[in-house]
């Protein structure tokens, strides 16, 4: 093995060699017995010229590279260095091409040696990174990175990357490392040849592996011993002399903040006097501290748990890794916390066992073995949220984690986070879990009375979901495909005895999905034929006992026709299930859970085709341009008000529920309608945002807009391009632009696709660039003058500090769109008990919205935007007049775009 390695990174004038783009600059790190040894850096003259974009991004500009040498002049110099050498990347497939042709340009022999790509290692030895850029790992591992996108300062940092990788490679077990050299072959670049290294040099050393557990062939993190709670003791100071203490919190930098502390003492109130309370908290107040502090000291002084319900990870993960650990710190008593989630969300080590010796038929499977192999040398949980995987690898995981119908006490993470959460405290849970339990058989969150619901405002919508059905062509088709897999490979199990009830049940499924396919088709033929579709994407709403036509009779008939198919294929599977196959965890396991979930959705889906159930609304989606049997059906309760008061409010003792946006006008009237708390009268208040708004954040409102209701949508997506093209040139900053729906983001990127050539900004689009909106938004903090046009995912839970955003731009007041078929059905229920729809739902659901979407901008005391609203409705109509009633108190300017923009840039600079 060579012990070799050059690592390069390279800029170029854009990203394809064979479209003729050229290197600018190079930068190498020669590494050898893990030390940088040689370092060489140069620009270089592409002859021609540097797009704008790549300036902004690289900040090499013309002037930079005018005088420097071509790359043929280097060439012989670069391959001197690279000779005999491993080529080490941050993403190998990008650099190596450049570098390939431009040797070929200067005549010299292309680069033949192994390769190793520091993406894929940095997946593998860190599976919990948050991110595989460059900068991010640097961060994450503390090395210092002072000029990202130069490839001199790129190459550096890459290079102790590779080193830091390789010392965390050398760490794990031998079993560890065994079994991802059995892998390797599988991954693009040559891993394997590290491995053999790093294998041979550990076997030739005593067993010096750290203290592992093994489970089937596995290693496992040694589990933690439990603490010893025999010394458990009580609070050793009351919330009241808490807050009365000085300073009030002993941490580095806290500023006391008013609203915080009025907060804590209102929550220990609604906790300590069992009542039901809504808590809305401006953004910066503190919100998280303001109800652990008072859960903390209650569950303590009164031996009661509370349980905290968030809606999303990310709160969760912030709740653990930055509050928890405060709240230790100025807790005067000992705190048990625990996290729990519903079974789906943690590994099962069986499947995974299973999954590990089946043949790696591709890439992603590969690398989801090697990244869970590594992982379960550092996972207490178990929770599969905590790994960082491929899109393409997203639906294998899934399928390992613990089955609904598992038994939970076979699977060694699920059992010991419930465990744990049975001693605790206080515990920490989803929504979703948080629903489950209230109508489930058999809860998993142990028995509590007192509950804080953070993120309330998505509560709603979390119980729509979970007591909701939903069914596509894709789950169907996965779920089968699944079955099928497992069957097959039973049956080359059994080569020597085939085995008839095997035959019997491939038959079965074969015919199982021929005629789902039937009826998915005809299902989307039959939504486009009833709804034309809106941007691409139709949204049909279907009851029952009202479609007619003959179509539908067939659709009925294919999906009872599926029903039987599912239950008979159930039935010549049953003296397989019931076979006494070898292996802890065989495949009549896996074929028993599969079919268990089949038959569910087969059951949903004559439910949702077939059954009249008042108070629920039902729909199909279909893609205009999607695959012939691409279709979803949906189902959703319209009011879950009575359920809330019946079911949770009863129920607990006290409630709280908190977020930044739960009052519309200043009042809580909707949110305790919505939710079914107007008979309980909770405790209502209101605590103000400690920012400045008035000094932070100014609001203009362009009068030369077209109003949205008097003109085609086609025709607004156009003034709306026109004018945050006129925003971004203007303003030169990173633009956060928001639409209400994407037929209407869709029209404005394709009108300013005519305009944005040549602009110096970079233009990101949600649902027009592949990826999450997380890698979107990290796309757009790479440059300094960006646009990001972002629809749902964006209104809330965005965090854009600082310099990270200047300006918002709301497209258009956030109403619901008009083919909503869950808002459609709402407002005919609201119009039944003779109430206006309008005022009552579509109005306080726009403010809502409204304020989510603004609140991206301030995030700091130290932030400064300017919001455009180009809806002129906001000024212009009489219910305009809700939205900014909505809004802290801060200066609004109206007139044309132009005066606007001048007005914008003097308030910023």
């Amino acid at each position: 093995m060579a012990t070799r390695f050059v690592i390069i990174d390279l800029e170029t004038t854009g990203n394809g060699p064979k479209k003729g783009d050229r290197i600018i600059q190079l930068g190498m790190a020669v590494v050898e017995d893990g030390l940088i040894v040689e370092r060489f850096a140069s620009f270089f003259n592409p002859e021609q010229p540097i797009p704008l974009f790549i300036q902004q991004l690289t900040n090499i500009n013309e002037e930079m590279v005018e005088g420097a040498p071509l790359f043929a002049d280097k060439a012989g110099e670069i391959a001197a260095l690279m000779h005999g050498a491993y080529f080490v990347a941050h993403n190998v497939d990008f650099d190596l091409p450049f570098l390939q042709a431009e040797l070929e340009r200067a005549g010299w022999p292309p680069f033949s040696g192994p390769t190793i790509d520091t993406v894929e290692l940095a997946r593998i030895v860190l599976p919990t990174a948050e991110s595989y850029k460059l900068g991010d790992l640097a961060r994450q591992l503390g090395l210092h990175h002072n000029r990202p996108h130069q490839a001199d300062s790129d190459a550096e940092v890459t290079a102790k990357l590779f080193i830091a990788l390789l010392k965390r490679l050398s760490r794990l077990p031998l079993m560890t490392l065994e079994q991802l050299r059995g892998l390797a072959r599988h991954l693009k670049s040559d891993i394997y040849l590290l491995l053999d290294a790093v294998i041979a040099k550990k076997r030739n050393k005593a067993p010096a592996d750290r203290a592992v557990a093994v489970y089937r062939g596995i290693a496992l993190k040694q589990p933690a011993p439990e603490p010893d709670e025999s010394d458990r003791r009580p609070a050793l100071a009351s919330f009241a002399a808490f807050c009365e203490q000085e300073p009030p919190l002993p941490l580095p930098g806290y500023k006391r903040r008013a609203g915080q502390w009025e907060m804590m003492r209102l929550v220990y109130e609604a906790l300590s006097t069992s009542q039901h309370a809504l808590i809305e908290a401006g953004t910066g107040l503190g919100k998280s501290l303001a109800y652990l502090i008072p859960a903390a000291f209650f569950a303590c002084e009164q031996q009661e748990r509370v349980v905290i319900s968030t809606h999303t990870l990310q709160l969760q993960e912030q709740l653990i890794r930055r509050d928890w650990p405060v709240l230790r710190q100025i807790a005067p008593f000992p705190l048990r916390v625990a996290v729990l989630k519903g079974k789906q969300n943690y590994l099962s080590l069986d499947k995974f066992a299973s999954f590990l010796s089946e043949p790696s038929d591709t890439y992603d499977a590969a690398l989801l073995k090697c990244q869970v192999l590594v992982w379960l040398l550092e996972t207490d949980s178990g929770d599969l949220d905590e790994l960082n995987v491929s899109s393409g690898a997203r639906l294998l995981l899934s399928a390992l984690a613990i089955g609904e119908e598992e038994d939970g006490g076979r699977h060694h993470f699920f059992a010991r986070a419930k465990e744990r959460s049975e001693r605790a405290d206080v515990v920490i849970t989803n929504h979703a879990l948080l629903l489950h339990d209230l109508t489930g058989p058999a809860p998993l969150l142990p028995p509590f009375r007192h509950l804080i619901i953070d993120e309330a405002h998505r509560l709603e919508d979390a119980a729509a979901r979970c007591f909701g059905e939903q069914i596509s062509y894709v789950s169907f088709r996965l779920l089968t495909a699944k079955i099928a897999q497992t069957i097959a490979k039973w049956q080359e199990a059994e080569q020597d005895a085939p085995n008839g009830a095997l035959v019997r049940c491939q038959q079965r499924l074969e015919e199982l999905q021929f005629e789902g396919d039937e009826l998915f088709r005809l299902l989307r033929r039959y939504a486009l034929d009833k709804k034309p579709a809106r941007a691409g994407r139709c949204r049909y709403r279907f009851s029952p006992t009202d479609e007619q036509s003959r179509a539908w009779q067939a659709a009925v008939e294919l999906c009872w026709r599926l029903r039987d198919l599912a239950a008979a294929l159930s039935a010549e599977a049953k003296p397989l299930l019931s076979a006494d196959t070898s292996g802890d965890f065989p495949p009549s396991a896996l074929l028993s859970a599969d079919l268990a979930a089949l038959n569910r959705q087969m059951a949903a889906l004559v439910r949702l085709l077939t059954e009249k159930e008042p108070g629920v609304v039902r729909w199909i989606e279909a893609d205009e341009k999607g695959a012939a049997n691409a279709v979803r059906l949906y189902s959703q309760p319209v009011d879950l008000a009575d359920f809330f008061a019946d079911q949770l409010f009863m129920k607990k003792r006290s409630v709280v529920l908190t977020s930044a946006t739960l009052t519309v006008r200043g009042r809580f009237t909707y949110m305790a309608a919505r939710l079914g708390l107007e008979d309980f009268y909770p405790l209502c208040r209101s605590f103000p945002s400690p920012f400045r708004y008035e000094e932070q954040a100014a609001l203009f409102v362009p009068a030369d807009m077209p109003l949205v209701s008097a003109v085609p949508l086609e025709d607004y997506a156009e003034a709306v391009a026109a004018s945050v093209l006129a925003i971004a040139r203007r303003l030169g900053r990173r633009v956060l632009v928001l639409f209400p729906s994407y037929e209407l983001l869709k029209l404005t990127v394709d009108a300013l696709k005519t305009e944005e050539e040549g602009e110096p900004f970079v233009l990101i689009a949600q649902g027009v660039q592949s990826g999450s909106p997380a890698k979107l938004l990290r796309t757009f903090l790479q440059f300094e003058h960006a646009v990001l046009f972002g629809t749902s995912s964006f209104w809330e839970g965005v965090d854009l500090p600082g310099s990270a955003l200047d300006v918002l731009v709301i497209a258009r007041l956030p109403f619901a769109p008009p083919d909503d078929p869950v808002m459609e059905a709402k407002s005919e229920r609201i119009r039944l008990e003779g109430g206006d729809p309008f005022s009552e739902l579509a109005l306080p659901e726009a403010v809502l919205r409204f304020k989510q979407g603004f609140g991206r901008l301030i995030r700091t005391e130290d932030d400064k935007g300017a919001v455009f609203v180009l809806d002129r409705r906001l000024l212009a109509s009489p219910y305009g007049a809700d939205f900014l009633a909505s809004l802290p108190p801060l200066s609004v300017h109206e007139g044309a775009l132009s005066e606007l923009l001048d007005k914008a840039e003097t308030w910023l600079s």
